[in-house]
């Protein structure tokens, strides 16, 4: 699943989609807004292309990992300091698989991130 929106979104009701008797392990990661200088958020535009990039991400885990699925939730418009961003949960048999395909999702969501988001300054 990937869900883009502006609401915020339900770390327990994602992750309750995730389980099932053959999971052994659910991996999460929520990112959100950290303070930084002079800024006051971020904003995240609402584009077709991101929902494909993301798309894509989650097929090249699936692909590559040992994975039952991955759920990836981000958020767009403006975001302030603590807001959620995006939360991407991944479950698999064993943990190893999980962890593993958690971070590699990240940091491809990070490489999308730098033609997706705005600094917004005071």
């Amino acid at each position: 699943m990937v869900e883009i929106g502006r609401e915020d979104f339900c770390v327990d009701e994602i992750i309750k989609k995730l389980k099932a008797p053959k999971i052994g392990a659910v991996s999460i990661y929520l990112g959100t807004v950290r303070e930084f200088p002079q800024g006051v958020g971020l904003e995240f535009a609402d584009n077709a292309q991101a929902t494909q990039k993301l798309r894509e991400i989650r097929q090249r885990a699936i692909d590559r990992f040992d994975l039952e699925d991955v759920a990836i939730a981000h958020r767009v418009g403006l975001l302030g300091v603590s807001e959620s961003i995006v939360l991407v949960a991944v479950s698999a048999s064993h943990r190893e698989a999980a962890f593993t395909a958690c971070s590699s999702i990240i940091d491809d969501i990070k490489d999308l991130h730098e033609s997706w988001v705005k600094v917004v300054f005071k």
